[in-house]
């Protein structure tokens, strides 16, 4: 399933099937306005799966998962609670994927718009042979990104 799937993201298709791919990551590097900051973190084992929107409709859901334990408070691995985002973008083997809408639990629970919005959220895929190898992960509101690799 994985492998098929990955061509709706190759293609541009803001509408899969059923699926999900997955990326594992043992290495980021953090930049903040363009710097590293962080160097190579070794070690650092992260899983993202990117899979047809949850919630119907169209794009993808994008979570992150760290695969080194669990959170300390909500006992869980998930290091990226997921997003709602769509393709904006692609080009040959770069495809870049941003958030929209907002977080319904966190209206629920009174977060301002600006805080449960997926807009300030984008992820860059490097793909090749079908496969990704790279994802850049985006936080705009913050002007911080950090790139995970294999």
């Amino acid at each position: 399933m994985e492998n098929s799937f990955i061509n709706y993201i190759i293609e541009g298709s803001n509408n899969p099937l059923e699926g999900y791919v997955i990326f594992d990551s043992s290495d980021h590097i953090r930049f903040q306005n363009g710097k590293d900051v962080s160097g190579h973190n070794y070690g650092c084992n992260r899983r993202f799966v990117i899979e047809k929107n949850i919630q119907g409709g169209e794009g993808y859901t994008v979570t992150m998962h760290n695969l080194d334990g669990l959170h300390p408070i909500w006992k869980n691995n998930i290091q990226m609670a997921p997003k709602r985002m769509r393709i904006v973008s692609s080009n040959e083997n770069i495809v870049e994927l941003r958030g929209y809408g907002y977080d319904e639990n966190a209206l629920a629970f009174g977060a301002p718009l600006s805080d449960a919005s997926f807009d300030s959220y984008g992820i860059v895929l490097l793909i090749e042979n079908a496969e990704i190898r790279r994802i850049q992960l985006n936080m705009y509101d913050r002007n911080i990104s950090i790139v995970y690799l294999k």
